[in-house]
C-alpha cells in the first residue's frame, strides 16, 4: 500500500544551508586547521544524511501497485519525481567531492579559513541550483497526500454519469456512522466509504463522473475514475438516471456497455431516483425515500461473495 503521509517535509535551499552551516558553526577545534576540518565534516554529514532521508522516504515508483503508480503519473509525472530525486543524489555527490578535496587541501597546509570560505561558496551554489527540485518535492508531499490510502477489503466502485446519485448512495449504504474520506483532485474528488455486510467490511469507492466519449478525449478527472475501475474494483455498481436529468438514457447505456466490454469484473446496473420514475426493468432505488436501498445492498453482498469464490 502506498502511503504519502510518510513523506517528510523538504527544506528549500536557504533552509537547508542554514541547517548545515548552522550546525557546523557550533563545532570547534584546537586550531583553525582542526576547526575547519570539523566544520567541513559536519556539513558533509548533515547534507548527506538529509539527502539520503529524502531519497529513501520515496518508494520505488516502478514497483508501487498499478493504481497508485498510474494515478501518481497522471497527477504529477513519475519521470518528474525521479528527476527531482536524481538531482538530490547529484548534489550530494558533488558536495562530498568538494568537501573531500577541501579537507585534503587543509591537511596539505593551505590556508584553512580561505579553504572553508571557498568550500561554503561552492556548496551554496550547488544547493541553490537544486532549489526548484527541493521546492517541487515539498509540494509533491502535499499533492500525494490527497491520494486515498485504500485497504485490501473487497471493493465496489460506483460509476456513472455526473449527478446520477453516486455520492448520495454511498452515504446511504455506508454504516450508521459512515467512514467517508474525501480526497480532492482539483475540482472533483474520490470518496472512500465503508459498509459492513454479514460482519464483513466492504470498501465503496465513489468516482468522479464518467462521460460518454472515447478515452483519449476524457479529461484528467475522468481518467482518474477509470483507474479506479481498472485496478481496484472487485465489482462495479453502475448507476443510471432514467429521468435523463444527468444525460440521455441512450448515452448512459452506451457507457455501461463500454465498461462491460473493458473491465473483467461483475457490473451491477441499477436505476437511481426511483421516486421520480416508474422504470423497474433494473433494480431501482431512491436516496430520498430509501426505496430499494436494501435490495441494492443484497445485490452487492451476493456479487462480492460470487467474485470471491
Amino acid at each position: 500500500m502506498f502511503d504519502a503521509r510518510k513523506l517528510p517535509t523538504v527544506l528549500n535551499a536557504e533552509e537547508l544551508l542554514d541547517k548545515a552551516f548552522g550546525r557546523a558553526s557550533r563545532v570547534g577545534g584546537r586550531n583553525p586547521r582542526e576547526r575547519t576540518i570539523n566544520k567541513l565534516s559536519t556539513v558533509s554529514n548533515v547534507l548527506r544524511d538529509y539527502f539520503n532521508k529524502i531519497i529513501k522516504s520515496h518508494p520505488d515508483y516502478d514497483r508501487v501497485p498499478d493504481f497508485y503508480r498510474e494515478l501518481i503519473d497522471l497527477i504529477v509525472g513519475i519521470r518528474r519525481i525521479k528527476k527531482a530525486l536524481a538531482s538530490l543524489k547529484w548534489a550530494d555527490g558533488m558536495i562530498q567531492r568538494i568537501i573531500e578535496r577541501s579537507i585534503r587541501d587543509v591537511k596539505s597546509g593551505k590556508n584553512a579559513v580561505q579553504v572553508l570560505k571557498s568550500a561554503y561558496g561552492r556548496i551554496s551554489s550547488i544547493i541553490e541550483q537544486i532549489d526548484p527540485e527541493l521546492r517541487f518535492l515539498n509540494k509533491l508531499k502535499v499533492v500525494l497526500r490527497e491520494i486515498p490510502s485504500l485497504t485490501e477489503d473487497p471493493t465496489v466502485v460506483v460509476a456513472g454519469f455526473p449527478n446520477v446519485g453516486k455520492s448520495s448512495l454511498v452515504a446511504r449504504i455506508s454504516t450508521v456512522k459512515p467512514k467517508i474520506a474525501s480526497y480532492p483532485f482539483t475540482t472533483k474528488e474520490i470518496n472512500v466509504g465503508y459498509m459492513e455486510i454479514d460482519g464483513k467490511r466492504i470498501q465503496i469507492i465513489d468516482t468522479p463522473g464518467l462521460l460518454d466519449r472515447p478515452i483519449h478525449r476524457r479529461n484528467e478527472i475522468e481518467k482518474k475514475a477509470i483507474l479506479c475501475l481498472k485496478h481496484i474494483a472487485d465489482c462495479i455498481l453502475f448507476i443510471i438516471d432514467p429521468t435523463e436529468i444527468s444525460g440521455s438514457l441512450e448515452s448512459q447505456l452506451k457507457l455501461l456497455e463500454e465498461i462491460k466490454q473493458n473491465f473483467e469484473v461483475p457490473v451491477i446496473a441499477v436505476y437511481s431516483k426511483s421516486d421520480l420514475h416508474n422504470r423497474r426493468d433494473l433494480p431501482a432505488f431512491s436516496s430520498v425515500t430509501g426505496e430499494g436501498i436494501d435490495r441494492i445492498i443484497n445485490i452487492i453482498r451476493d456479487t462480492v461473495r460470487t467474485a470471491e469464490d
